[in-house]
């Protein structure tokens, strides 16, 4: 089995993969008596599965076409498209993605107007960073602080700070234990904010990991507001292999105060790629990607033979 990522997107992160076997299986869920939460788990067990976790990701860079559904209780839905590349460097998973907030449109004078995409930069691991441009924007990339990485984008219930997912990499943690959760061991996390970073811990207390233990991917993530309520939670639904590596289908992002919705869905997708580091650089985000030439290759890979 290949490498799993340990989170999606980010966006991935939000960066989710899981083997089509993990969703074969029954989601109700029985207790095992290995099951520890409750019972003061060890905390160096827990350490070594974040640590794991943490070190996984994919064979190669990719490409994907996503489209956000943004599903209001109370209002209509309604779709925005991106474009996202992604890869690994020495420091944890990056992303370069466009969001069109607004669509080329012609005005009522019969005009093309022009439309506008967000651009960003996504270093996610330790010492996680995000840039952020506009179409028209004058002047460079704007560095997202803590407060504005938690603002939604385009309108949806998908923040910076979910496609980062920068929780996996907080060094204060406390490991809750194994339980079965939809019928798989599943290792429990919560995670602490960064005790120098008070702006955040005004508005997050904590959020909690729910880990594989046989397939190693993240299941479920939960943000807690500074109250200690769940805010919001994360969720994939579905997989499928393309170019031999599995990726998820769609992931929902569901508001807990608000009962909104919003599902990423990857539209379309190219795996094990070869990308220029160009694509990663504050640079890239003076274009938007589809202007930009891109040349993508397949990286080699090699088996070992014994």
């Amino acid at each position: 089995m290949g490498k799993i990522p340990a989170f999606l997107f980010t966006f991935a992160t939000l960066s989710l993969l899981v083997p089509e076997t993990a969703w074969s299986q029954r989601r109700v869920s029985t207790r095992s008596p290995l099951d520890t939460v409750g019972k003061n788990p060890s905390q160096e067990v827990g350490w070594e599965v974040l640590k794991t976790f943490r070190s996984l990701g994919w064979d190669g860079g990719y490409r994907w076409r996503i489209q956000l559904k943004i599903m209001p209780r109370r209002e209509r839905t309604r779709y925005v498209n991106g474009l996202m590349y992604g890869d690994r460097t020495d420091r944890g998973p990056i992303s370069r993605i466009d969001i069109v907030e607004s669509p080329l449109d012609v005005n009522a004078q019969g005009e093309l107007a022009d439309g506008q995409t967000l651009r960003l930069l996504l270093q996610s691991g330790q010492g996680a960073y995000a840039l952020r441009a506009r179409t028209g924007q004058a002047g460079p990339p704007v560095l997202v602080d803590s407060i504005e990485a938690l603002e939604p984008i385009a309108g949806s219930d998908i923040s910076l700070f979910d496609l980062l997912a920068p929780y996996v990499y907080w060094p204060k943690f406390k490991y809750e234990g194994r339980t079965t959760f939809r019928g798989s061991p599943t290792h429990l996390f919560w995670m602490y904010p960064p005790d120098e970073d008070e702006a955040l811990k005004s508005r997050v207390s904590g959020v909690r990991l729910y880990i594989n233990d046989q397939f190693k991917y993240l299941a479920q993530t939960e943000i807690f507001d500074e109250t200690g309520e769940k805010a919001k939670t994360l969720y994939i639904l579905g997989v499928e292999k393309v170019d031999g590596q599995p990726i998820f289908k769609e992931l929902d992002v569901r508001n807990d105060k608000t009962r909104n919705k919003t599902r990423l869905k990857i539209v379309d997708a190219s795996m094990g790629l070869a990308l220029p580091a160009s694509v990663f650089t504050a640079q890239s985000l003076t274009a938007d990607l589809h202007t930009q030439s891109i040349p993508t290759g397949r990286q080699e890979s090699f088996e070992s033979v014994e």
